[in-house]
């Protein structure tokens, strides 16, 4: 227990016989249940033989054993829906490779407990001096979608949007069970998109990145870009509509709508200007009227994005985790 609520930690493993005996003797005693998924590891990895061992001794540990690989998205679904049955009111998401530290925990589930907000996530990324230590291509990646994920959810404020380490109130993992959740690594961006959807209040927490504790990634970025890029693109016009049109009406769509279409036709536009001048001339008021258009657009998109910044649901990004301060 802590304060006074139960608390379920939800750790996906696939192939994690190096790290998961750490991550598991290393949870705080206040953590009520502690559910391992194992995605179907294959032979000769020993991690459920491992937490079977552990079980003898800790009770607190359930295990979920998927007969088959049904990536990290569908294994944290399965230990939401586990936790939520043991009655836990706190439900924390943490990686079976070691990389999130259990002593971040209290930053992830005080302000939960205390009813500030619904859903809390890890940000590694606010220190510049931090980023030495994150991989290069890693760093890059994140940083792109970071910002892809905060245009595509209106939760301006989040980074480090690939950071699974995460915390949500009961209430919240509910919601995200009833939409279900993307199965592989797209699924952090996917529970934003669900918790905009909803209007949850969204806590971005700065902790510190932990790498080369013996971890492997599994992670290959050429495959995971354009799915995740699928996702926000899909996601975003699913939160115009239900935020921005069903639940209330705003002009945000409309503004994104007309800026997008007067944009783009602006640019066409100037581009086949730019063909047709190597074959005959082109008149001045064509010009005019593609600039025009194209500037038109760009500026109505940044009103669109002004007013999205407006209507959307918060999110506060706590930098008291920070070592400044």
């Amino acid at each position: 227990m802590y304060l006074g609520k139960q608390i379920g930690a939800v750790v996906p493993a696939y192939k994690e016989e190096k790290q998961i005996s750490d991550v598991i003797t290393s949870m705080p005693d206040y953590i009520d249940h502690i559910i391992i998924i194992d995605d179907g590891s294959p032979a000769p990895d020993r991690t459920v033989e491992i937490v079977r061992e552990l079980m003898k001794t800790n009770p607190r540990i359930v295990l979920i054993e998927r007969e088959e690989n049904g990536g990290v998205g569908r294994a944290i679904e399965d230990g939401y829906r586990k936790s939520v049955d043991l009655g836990d009111e706190v439900i924390c998401s943490m990686a079976g490779d070691g990389q999130t530290d259990p002593k971040e925990l209290p930053k992830l589930i005080t302000p939960i407990v205390e009813g500030r907000v619904d859903y809390a996530k890890g940000n590694r990324y606010n220190l510049q001096s931090d980023w030495s230590v994150i991989p290069r291509v890693r760093l890059v990646g994140s940083v792109i979608l970071s910002f892809l994920t905060r245009f595509a959810t209106g939760y301006w404020s989040i980074g480090d949007s690939q950071n699974g380490y995460t915390a949500g109130s009961r209430e919240l993992v509910q919601a995200l069970l009833r939409r279900g959740l993307y199965p592989r690594y797209g699924v952090p961006n996917d529970m934003l998109l669900t918790c905009a959807i909803n209007g949850a209040r969204v806590l971005d927490v700065s902790m510190d990145p932990v790498y080369d504790v013996g971890e492997e990634s599994k992670l290959r970025p050429n495959k995971v870009a354009f799915p995740i890029a699928m996702i926000l693109l899909k996601g975003f016009w699913k939160r115009m509509y239900y935020r921005h049109f069903l639940l209330e009406t705003t002009p945000v769509p409309i503004a994104y709508i007309v800026g997008l279409l007067s944009f783009t036709s602006g640019l066409f536009w100037s581009m086949l200007l730019v063909v047709r001048t190597l074959q005959v001339s082109v008149t001045t008021p064509e010009v005019v009227a593609a600039s025009l258009l194209f500037m038109g657009g760009a500026i109505v998109l940044l009103l669109a994005i002004v007013l999205d910044v407006l209507f959307s649901s918060p999110a506060i990004a706590d930098r008291s985790g920070s070592r400044l301060s």
